[in-house]
């Protein structure tokens, strides 16, 4: 039988790459959808606690917009500069520091604060985003849509699960003297950082840096 040609053998090496990194994608976006799922219902919770007016509730949902809009470009810069894997991770680390705000405000009990952390939440919501392109760096033309689906599923999975983590969190949160209404932010940090581990060892090689080096 006569050997693979490298261009045969090439393919096949990016195909399995490419599968890797959609099962990386879809198991960081089930985390990230975890950890932003809570994030809308309880910054309105504590937009209207920590203001006094529920008219402002809704200024914490236009806040996480507004940080995923300031860094979506800088994050897509970076990665086209570094890689997926440092833009997605630099992601988590915005919403890490983020969640570190809000918590610190709730129990201040600084309205201000409370929208800057969510910014920041937001921002690190851009980057959680930025899955969705990094899943069709390297899929060929047959498989873009199924392996881009494949990962924006896996989203919503964590979505659906996020906000049914607010009431055993406040559990948690009351066992761990967090501020009143925070206590799902401890299943938020939990799936950031484990989403920040994952990428960063797992999502080798960069798909979006290796689709560079082929074209």
């Amino acid at each position: 039988m006569p050997a693979a040609s490298p261009v045969t053998g090439e393919a096949a090496e990016i195909a399995r790459v490419q599968r890797r990194t959609v099962r990386v994608l879809a198991a960081g976006q089930v985390l990230g959808g975890i950890a932003f799922g809570a994030t809308v219902s309880l910054g309105a919770l504590l937009a209207a606690d920590l203001s006094g007016q529920e008219a402002l509730s809704g200024l914490a949902t236009a806040s996480v917009t507004l940080g995923a809009s300031l860094c979506a470009i800088p994050l897509a810069r970076l990665a086209a500069r570094r890689g997926r894997r440092v833009a997605l991770t630099l992601g988590n680390l915005f919403a890490l520091v983020g969640i570190a705000v809000v918590i610190t405000a709730a129990s201040l009990r600084l309205f201000p604060l409370l929208i800057v952390g969510v910014i920041l939440i937001g921002a690190g919501n851009a980057g959680n985003l930025q899955s969705r392109f990094a899943a069709t760096d390297l899929a060929d033309t047959g498989r873009r849509g199924r392996d881009l689906g494949t990962v924006v599923w896996a989203t919503t999975v964590g979505a659906v699960a996020g906000p049914l983590l607010l009431t055993p969190g406040e559990a948690v949160g009351e066992l761990l003297g967090m501020p009143p209404l925070t206590g799902s932010y401890a299943f938020s940090i939990v799936a950031q950082i484990a989403a920040f581990v994952l990428y960063l060892t797992a999502l080798r090689p960069d798909p979006l840096l290796t689709a560079q080096r082929l074209a």
